[in-house]
């Protein structure tokens, strides 16, 4: 069975950025990962990994032994070689917010899409995921693990309630069935600091490289080498803007 994890980044109401980013492998595979992130966290005591407090330099961050920047930078890159040895495919869908409430107006689209935008990048999600089992040959089930403080946990539940309205076509395409889907604590249920990283990482990046890049006067910034290095091991992913999704509404 495979097992696939994700977390959100950018859901709070001040973001105008929302992000889905998980990472899905093999039972066996996530096995090696929890034993190979304890060695990590055992040489580098960094306890719950939250990306977002270790870039900030808060919590356990904060401390005078991660003011060394060759600990951190060995930190990270352990962390990262973790990720990329164990996990068999990484995905993440990011949207910006207000393009979303400007191009995604029309009920029937918002039914289809999402009816927010955290329903609108977990299901994109969920068709990323469709489309890559289709073509690796995977017809079983697939357990969905989502942080337990997700702010989009109702918006999940009303997703996979939905897709099991498809009776087999849920499990054929999604590999979803009831029950398949759950909440967890990531400083118990290590996979999820990963994707905590992943979704990290794929905010910045909208943010600072895809916003930019299409905004008359401002200069993108290069992309972290953390991002790059993520992008370098068997990834999908979708950044939307305005245009994008204005394509997805030609689309129908």
């Amino acid at each position: 069975m495979l097992t696939l994890y994700c977390d959100d980044s950018g859901t709070h109401a001040q973001s105008d950025i929302a992000v889905a980013a998980c990472y899905i492998s093999t039972a066996e595979q996530w096995a090696e990962f929890n034993r190979n992130w304890d060695e990590a966290n055992a040489r580098g005591n960094f306890g719950v990994f939250h990306m977002a407090d270790f870039v900030a330099r808060q919590q356990q961050f904060a401390a005078p032994a991660w003011t060394n920047q060759a600990k951190r930078d060995r930190t990270i890159q352990a962390l990262i070689n973790i990720i990329k040895t164990r996990a068999r495919v990484g995905f993440s869908v990011v949207v910006v917010k207000s393009a979303y409430d400007e191009v995604i107006v029309n009920g029937k689209l918002r039914e289809k899409l999402g009816e927010n935008h955290y329903a609108f990048v977990v299901r994109i999600c969920t068709a990323l995921v469709d489309r890559w089992r289709q073509r690796h040959g995977y017809r079983g089930p697939v357990q969905y693990v989502f942080d337990r403080l997700s702010k989009g946990k109702g918006d999940i539940n009303a997703l996979f309630e939905k897709l099991l309205m498809g009776g087999e076509i849920a499990l054929r395409q999604y590999g979803v069935y009831e029950g398949c889907w759950s909440f967890q604590d990531k400083s118990q249920v290590l996979p999820l600091q990963a994707a905590d990283i992943w979704a990290w990482e794929n905010c910045r990046y909208m943010s600072e490289c895809v916003i930019p890049a299409k905004t008359p006067g401002v200069v993108a910034k290069k992309p972290r080498q953390s991002y790059l290095a993520l992008r370098g091991s068997p990834v999908e992913v979708k950044y939307h803007i305005k245009e994008s999704l204005e394509e997805l509404v030609r689309l129908g």
